[in-house]
């Protein structure tokens, strides 16, 4: 009996540690979103620009999605 109790303590001492990790851990993200959120004009994002004719080209992106397929396939 003596064997089992220490299991259960084991069990219960475990998933206390993992989910005070888990815990810590969203109060890191929640922490670190508020933080990008106030600040977030310091942090610009970069801007790719797409080329114009492979966007109005609906032929050129179905040659290229073909392409792609043949590749995988082999």
């Amino acid at each position: 009996m003596d064997l089992l109790m220490q299991g259960i303590v084991l069990m219960v001492v475990g998933m206390m540690v993992v989910f005070s990790f888990l815990a810590l851990l969203v109060l890191a993200m929640s922490g670190s979103a508020a933080f990008f959120r106030k600040f977030a004009h310091l942090f610009p994002e970069e801007v790719q620009e797409r080329p114009r004719a492979a966007a109005t080209d609906p032929v050129a992106e179905i040659a290229v999605a073909l392409a792609a397929i043949r590749a995988q396939r082999g």
